[in-house]
C-alpha cells in the first residue's frame, strides 16, 4: 500500500499552498498507482477532496483556545502518530515551511517532532521544493540540522533557501530544484485580455490586513494604480488568501480594499485554487504585480511579464532569475510602481528560463518516486 502523509500549510485558504498540494498529488498519483494521501491541514481543500485523500484537520488542535498548551501539543502529536500509521513516506511539499520567525522555535520544534515520529514509525522522509528561512540563533540551527539529518532527501526551491541550509551543519547534501507548481501540466489557454489589464496581489499573511506598517508604500500604490486606471488600464485586485477563522483569520481582500482605489475599471477577484480555472483567470491579464509568490509563478507559466514587490528573498530571487523587476516594500516611492509597470508591460519571459524551472521542478520527485517503485 502506497499511503503518503503530506505535510504543509494546506487548508489555510491560501491558493499558493493549495496549488502546491495539487502539484504533489497529481504527480505522485501518476507515478505511483494506487497511492493514497493523508494531508495535514486546517480545513479540507474543497477542490481536491476525493476518496483517496484524507484531510486530517489536525491544525485545529493547536488553535483550540479551550485547551492548555501542553494538552494541545500532546493531542497534536497523537494525531500525527495516527496519520503516519501505514504510511510509506512523509512528504513536506513546498512553501516556506522551515522558519523561526521572530526567534520563535515552535514551528521548527513541531516539524522536528513530526519527523522524529515518522522515523520511529519506520516512515521515510522527503522534502520537496521547500523554502527555508535564515535560522536565527544556535537553537534554531541545531533543530534545522536535526531535521536535515533525519530526512532521506531535502530539496529546496530557490537560491536563498539553499544558502540558508548550507549555513547549517549537514546542509551540504541539500539539492536546489524549483517550485513544485512548475511541475503542473497545465492546458494551453488563449489570452482573453482586452489589453492593458493589470493583476495586483498583496499578502496579508506577510504584512497583516492594515496599511499602517507601510504608509509610504500604500500611498504610492494607491496613487499609481489610480493614475494607470485614469490612463485606460483595467485593475484586477487578486485575493490569494481568505481564511475566516477566529483563531487564525487572514484576508487579502481586506488589504486590497484598504488601497482605496475604485472605479469602472477596477475589480476585486478571489482567485481559484483549481489550476485550470486559475489559468483562465490569469489569461485575462497582461501583467502581474505584487507580493504573492505564486502569482508571479502563474504569470511565468503563462508567459506574462511581472513585477515583484515585497520584502521576501524568494520574490527577489525569482525576479532576478526571470529578468523581471523587483521593488522593495520599504523603498517604493510615488510614481515608481506605475513607471515600472509601464516599462515591463509587453516584456517577454525567456522561454529557456521557464523550461529550466519546469525541469528542476520535476527533479523534486526523482528520489521519492524511485523509493516508491
Amino acid at each position: 500500500m502506497n499511503k503518503l502523509f503530506l505535510y504543509g500549510y494546506y487548508g489555510f485558504g491560501n491558493v499558493g499552498d493549495d496549488l502546491l498540494l495539487a502539484a504533489i498529488i497529481r504527480r505522485l498519483r501518476a507515478a505511483v498507482p494506487g497511492a493514497s494521501f493523508a494531508v495535514r491541514s486546517l480545513h479540507p481543500v474543497a477542490e481536491l477532496q476525493s476518496r483517496d485523500i484524507e484531510f486530517t484537520c489536525q491544525e485545529r488542535i493547536l488553535l483550540n483556545p479551550n485547551l492548555p498548551k501542553w494538552r494541545r501539543l500532546l493531542d497534536y502529536l497523537l494525531a500525527n502518530w495516527r496519520s503516519l500509521a501505514g504510511c510509506r513516506a512523509m512528504v513536506f511539499g513546498g512553501g516556506t515551511l522551515f522558519h523561526a520567525r521572530g526567534g520563535a522555535l515552535t514551528n521548527l520544534l513541531l516539524i522536528f517532532l513530526a519527523v522524529l515520529q515518522a522515523r520511529l514509525r519506520g516512515v521515510r522522509v522527503f522534502v520537496l521544493g521547500a523554502g527555508v528561512a535564515e535560522m536565527p540563533g544556535v537553537a534554531a540551527r541545531l533543530l534545522m540540522a536535526a531535521i536535515l539529518a533525519l530526512s532521506d532527501d531535502f530539496a529546496v526551491r530557490d537560491a536563498s533557501s539553499w544558502r540558508h541550509c548550507r549555513q547549517v551543519f549537514g546542509g551540504k547534501h541539500v539539492r536546489r530544484t524549483a517550485d513544485l507548481v512548475f511541475s503542473l501540466q497545465l492546458p494551453a489557454v488563449p489570452t482573453t485580455s482586452a489589453g492593458k489589464t493589470i493583476g495586483v496581489t498583496l499578502a496579508a499573511s506577510d504584512i497583516g490586513s492594515a496599511i499602517g506598517a507601510y504608509p509610504q508604500f500604500f500611498t504610492a500604490l494607491a496613487a499609481d494604480l489610480a493614475s494607470l486606471r485614469d490612463n485606460g488600464c483595467s485593475i484586477r485586485l487578486l485575493s490569494f488568501q481568505e481564511l475566516d477563522d477566529p483563531q487564525a483569520g487572514v484576508s487579502d481582500t481586506q488589504l486590497l480594499q484598504a488601497i482605496g482605489i475604485e472605479g469602472e475599471r477596477v475589480e476585486l477577484q478571489r482567485v481559484s485554487s483549481d489550476p485550470e480555472a486559475l489559468c483562465r483567470q490569469f489569461a485575462e491579464l497582461d501583467i502581474v504585480v505584487g507580493m504573492r509568490f505564486h502569482g508571479l509563478v502563474m504569470a511565468a507559466l503563462l508567459g506574462l511579464p511581472f513585477v515583484g514587490i515585497g520584502r521576501d528573498s524568494k520574490l527577489s530571487d525569482f525576479c532576478q532569475d526571470a529578468g523581471m523587476p523587483f521593488l522593495s516594500l520599504a523603498d517604493v516611492n510615488a510614481g515608481q510602481i506605475a513607471e515600472t509597470i509601464v516599462g515591463t508591460a509587453g516584456r517577454m519571459l525567456d522561454s529557456a528560463n521557464l523550461a529550466s524551472w519546469q525541469a528542476l521542478s520535476a527533479e523534486n520527485f526523482g528520489p521519492i518516486e524511485e523509493y516508491l517503485k
